[in-house]
């Protein structure tokens, strides 16, 4: 299994030896999307996908840039959400797209646009989940979160309590979701009717811009960047049974974790610089939770925003 970080200077492959990253896409990447046949990448230029993580075949463009993904349990549906702010659907592994036409109708749509820091919002992310196949959740930045039970053709609000700048949407359950946002982490438990906002508990409540969480064995990975007395730096949580742990890491005080991945077991962060508008273009830690803590594995040559295995 390999690791992939996506970064607006291009897609790269972290080695098994942990030698330097190989670059093997040149795109500005938005998101990875691991597949049960490879992984699909949501770019600037459309969507691109591989089997084995060194070929890529670009099998989608369109209207405006990809940047979520998702995959129905069952893998004969692909989505995709673009900015400008729509989702589109393949049914045929994406030798075709239909755009699922009933999010640009939905109560609110202008708003979007006249509150966007560019020409229009965007789809920043999706979630799917096994235990509800046909539910589609989708993250609008900034709009809130929208949900749809029948494959992204009718669509309803479910942003009562959460932040409207939605970065990630990961899906714990059927039910159940963690939202990412740039002021606040959010949670569900009755699919979007109700959100509680999570960071008010954290020891370190100036730490409330988020990126990207990730679930695995029971513990909640979180990375997040500091404002106010807290700026410049970064912080990452761990939590589990109930805790909060704020755990030290390479680079905390010029970066904060923006992506996470598990590799055979492992997880891994990639990290963002905090500084001069989160220094996206500037180079950026890979790192490995080991049992003695975290420790950098690896350097990319701008903001590690999305990673993903193949």
């Amino acid at each position: 299994m390999v690791l992939l970080v996506g970064t607006f200077d291009g897609l790269f492959a972290v080695p098994e030896d942990d030698d330097a990253p190989e670059r093997r896409l040149d795109a500005t990447v938005h998101r990875l999307h691991s597949t049960a046949g490879g992984c699909v990448a949501a770019t600037e230029s459309g969507l691109y996908r591989t089997t084995d993580g060194h070929d890529w075949v670009h099998v989608a463009d369109l209207p405006g840039a990809a940047v979520s993904t998702g995959v129905s349990p069952d893998g004969e549906r692909w989505y995709v959400g673009t900015d400008p702010a729509a989702v589109y659907v393949s049914t045929d592994d994406g030798a075709s797209w239909r755009e699922l036409e009933a999010l640009q109708s939905l109560p609110g749509r202008e708003r979007w646009r006249d509150r966007a820091p560019g020409d229009d919002a965007s789809v920043r992310t999706m979630a799917v989940h096994p235990g509800a196949p046909d539910r589609l959740a989708v993250g609008i930045e900034p709009g809130g979160v929208y949900l749809s039970v029948d494959g992204g053709e009718t669509w309803s609000a479910r942003s009562a309590g959460v932040h409207d700048d939605v970065h990630h949407l990961l899906a714990l359950g059927a039910d159940e979701y963690v939202a990412a946002c740039g002021n606040g982490l959010y949670r569900t438990d009755d699919a979007g009717r109700t959100w509680l906002r999570q960071d008010t508990d954290f020891r370190d409540f100036w730490f409330n811009y988020f990126r990207e969480s990730c679930e695995h064995d029971g513990t909640l990975y979180i990375g997040a960047n500091g404002w106010g007395p807290a700026a410049p730096g970064g912080a990452l949580f761990e939590a589990h049974d109930g805790e909060v742990d704020r755990l030290p890491y390479p680079g905390e005080n010029e970066s904060f974790p923006v992506s996470w991945a598990v590799v055979d077991g492992t997880v891994y962060a990639g990290t963002m610089d905090v500084r001069d508008g989160f220094g996206q273009y500037e180079p950026a830690r890979i790192l490995r939770r080991e049992e003695r803590g975290w420790f950098e594995v690896a350097t990319v040559p701008a903001g590690a925003r999305t990673l993903a295995t193949v």
